[in-house]
């Protein structure tokens, strides 16, 4: 969507005649700019409401050497991981295909990582141990309105 303030193609007439369109009645012209404004302060409402959270959820796998995804919806606002298990765990949030998430920084034995983006926006969870290992983990995350 452009930002950009497309103004109609109208005929003006004053006392029954066309004038120039070069020349916009100043009524005409505020109810332009506060339709506009309007339109704005809808989409940053909408936007706000996001921000909001709707629930909480609360998940625990073994991730071992393969690469797993965890698909989110609705969409996450935050989320913590804590790593229970013996081996280091790499994460990392809503890249697309298949990746070996080994350029992350890794997740150690009993430390949490945590992320808070604000907005709903984690969508997608890609989790992998060190090759060889494997680590349960337990995911918290706060749920958030998909956006309008």
């Amino acid at each position: 969507m452009s930002n950009e303030l497309v103004i109609p193609n109208v005929e003006i007439a004053e006392n029954g005649r066309p004038i120039s369109q070069e020349r916009i009645d100043p009524n005409v012209a505020t109810f332009i700019m506060q339709s506009v404004q309007a339109a704005q302060l809808v989409k940053i409402r909408k936007l706000e409401e996001t921000k909001v959270p709707i629930g909480t959820k609360s998940l625990k796998y073994t991730i071992t050497d393969t690469v797993k995804r965890i698909d989110i919806s609705p969409p996450w606002i935050s989320l913590s991981m804590i790593n229970d298990g013996n081996s280091e765990v790499y994460i990392s949030t809503n890249e697309d295909g298949e990746h070996d998430l080994l350029d992350q920084v890794p997740v150690k034995k009993n430390e949490t990582f945590n992320l808070n983006l604000n907005f709903p926006v984690i969508g997608i969870i890609w989790l992998k141990a060190t090759d060889g290992g494997s680590a349960s983990v337990r995911i918290h995350g706060i749920q958030g309105k998909e956006a309008r």
